[in-house]
């Protein structure tokens, strides 16, 4: 019975999914004393600073997020006046994205509250430690897809039912 004890702190999507969650408070929390925007809004603005994203496609490629979770992020954001949609209207990937004054004023203000977070979360790290753990995190994003040979305990009848 030993065998089955099972030692969640342990598990590596467990640790990535706590931490996670504690980035996302901290930061939520850093974003609403500075800029009232929730998390989701601050990474499309942050996006659409990048000249390279002119599209809201190029935006669901460079952030690789849930295509509805971008899509409702972007209505707020449009209702704040913080961007600029453009045609076509047929074609919701294709539209024209851009920050408009007030968003860009807004990534203005806030850019340097955030990097000075990322200095805070970078200070007991490295160059090399830093450089080591984006490289393990390249590891493990190459591991995110279907597995071969990793089958659901039920059978192939159960399966077809």
């Amino acid at each position: 019975m030993d065998s089955l004890i099972y030692d969640l702190s342990r598990h590596l999507t467990y640790r990535i999914a706590r931490l996670q969650a504690q980035f996302n408070a901290q930061a939520s929390d850093i974003l609403k004393q500075n800029a009232d925007i929730s998390l989701s809004e601050w990474r499309v603005l942050a996006v659409l600073s990048n000249p390279k994203v002119k599209t809201q496609k190029d935006m669901l490629e460079s952030m690789g997020l849930d295509k509805g979770q971008i899509s409702r992020t972007v209505k707020r954001l449009e209702a704040k006046d913080m961007i600029i949609l453009s045609s076509p209207e047929h074609d919701q990937r294709q539209r024209k994205i851009a920050l408009s004054p007030k968003g860009q004023k807004l990534v203005e203000t806030i850019f340097p509250v955030m990097m000075k977070r990322q200095e805070h979360l970078q200070t007991n790290f490295s160059t090399e430690e830093m450089n080591m753990l984006f490289h393990l995190l390249e590891k493990l994003e190459t591991r995110t897809g279907p597995i071969e040979g990793l089958s659901s305990t039920k059978s192939s009848e159960e399966k077809n039912r």
